[in-house]
């Protein structure tokens, strides 16, 4: 089935504005098994089966839910939840890259939002490498129907300007059943989010509700597909003029969800097109780059190029990488612009300049994680952003421009014992976050500081 140019207008004319957001599924995942290429979801089945020696009626639509149903029948359900652990093994093992088709959706999509229906992190992957040069600064986040609070609270938080998002609409692979890998455990996701029983973060749920949405390779059933459809809207479907584009190889075999897509939604709101995934996004690809030649579309940012900046930074040393990702986490829920620069793990002249040239210049507040380990230290690269950022605040008396925090969790409230630190930092209170957690009392300067930023900027 061959797409209109009205397709491929409204698809290009949404990436344009930066509004399209695209909802990745199996189909897109193809990896290398020897000399084939087969899908990620089929390889997985095909070990499994291969691991329990499990009868399963091959077809080229199989995958791991075909297998999972195999294993079932064999088995009964008392030993299902074994599964999860061993689909996670067999991912390890598989240990594959991300294909070139999540390569060029990830550099054409320049929104932040990206939604996967599968479990593995090679859309996560993908990201790193085309934008930020294969450093792991995409935020990967998932839902499941029993998360815990704390990862409802990591998922609540927004993307900071520049920041990427791959969120996991059925979970995370992990050892523990926190995921779906078959029918039943997808209907059980959707079950909690129509029930109610457990929300998507708000700011994934609008831009879910509310923007044009890209289903690209997702195997999607009548009964899958009206729900996503009907969630992914604010209004009745029948009144909605909220647009989809659904891109599979499965969905003219499905007759009866086309024809209450036909029915009931138009055919300029739902619009299908049966292809092969891979080859839609590579034709997506080369007609956006025609369309946009000074954009280069796909293109990965030059080595040293600048990160994501924000008006708190934070300097920390490798060693306390968890407790500084932890407190730009904090600082972003109070309504923050953090900049973590996370490149100090690898080496590279070219991105010290560039931060110790910001902290010079344009920063408003320096938070200095100190610590056991930055008193262990005898040299490094957290020493010279200190040291600038001294030199700094000598040129600025009237407001503060240095937090010094203590992010070691046992510490007695004296800083006279942090000899590394700079004495002009002792002029300032130090705060305190164990592990990465602020206290009270740091909450509350960080708001007062915040709140200021925000008078500064508006005066």
């Amino acid at each position: 089935m061959a797409a209109s140019e009205e397709f491929w207008d409204d698809i290009l004319g949404h990436l344009k504005q930066r509004v399209l957001v695209p909802i990745v599924g199996p189909q897109l995942l193809t990896v290398a098994d020897g000399p084939r290429a087969v899908t990620l979801s089929r390889l997985i089945g095909e070990r499994l089966a291969h691991r329990y020696d499990l009868p399963v009626s091959w077809s080229d639509q199989s995958d791991l839910n075909d297998v999972v149903q195999a294993y079932f029948s064999a088995k009964g359900r008392d030993e299902g939840e074994r599964l999860y652990r061993v689909v996670n093994d067999i991912l390890s093992e598989i240990n594959a890259g991300p294909p070139e088709s999540l390569m060029q959706l990830a550099g054409l999509m320049e929104q932040q939002l990206f939604i996967s229906t599968t479990f593995d992190s090679l859309m996560t992957q993908a990201v790193n490498t085309v934008r930020f040069n294969g450093e792991p600064r995409t935020r990967e986040l998932w839902f499941s129907p029993n998360q815990s609070t704390a990862e409802q609270q990591q998922n609540a938080r927004p993307p900071a300007a520049g920041e990427a998002v791959v969120f996991k609409l059925f979970g995370q692979a992990s050892s523990m059943p926190q995921y779906a890998i078959h029918d039943e455990d997808r209907l059980e996701w959707l079950h909690a989010l129509l029930s109610e029983t457990a929300r998507l973060p708000e700011w994934v749920a609008s831009q879910f509700r509310e923007k044009p949405l890209l289903f690209v390779g997702c195997n999607i059933p009548d009964w899958i597909g009206r729900f996503l459809v009907r969630m992914a809207s604010s209004t009745r479907l029948s009144v909605a003029s909220k647009q989809f584009f659904i891109v599979g190889t499965t969905i003219s075999r499905d007759a009866s969800l086309l024809e209450f897509f036909r029915t009931y939604c138009g055919a300029t709101r739902v619009q299908a097109l049966e292809a092969d995934p891979q080859q839609f996004v590579a034709e997506l690809y080369a007609r956006w780059q025609k369309r946009n030649p000074k954009v280069g579309a796909a293109a990965a940012p030059p080595s040293g190029s600048a990160a994501p900046r924000g008006s708190i930074f934070i300097s920390y040393a490798r060693d306390d990488a968890g407790a500084a990702r932890q407190l730009a986490d904090e600082i972003a829920r109070l309504g923050g612009d953090v900049w973590l620069d996370e490149r100090r793990l690898q080496p590279g002249d070219r991105w010290e300049d560039e931060i110790l040239s910001n902290i010079r210049q344009e920063i408003r507040l320096f938070v200095a994680a100190i610590s056991k380990h930055t008193e262990q230290r005898e040299e490094g690269y957290v020493f010279k952003e200190w040291n600038e950022a001294a030199e700094r605040a000598r040129g600025i008396p009237r407001r503060r421009s240095i937090l010094p925090i203590v992010v070691d969790e046992h510490y007695d409230g004296n800083p006279a014992c942090y000899l590394q630190v700079p004495e002009s930092f002792r002029k300032y209170q130090f705060g305190r976050a164990p592990a990465g957690k602020p206290d009270a009392d740091l909450v509350a300067t960080l708001t007062e500081e915040i709140r200021a930023m925000r008078r500064r900027e508006v005066a």
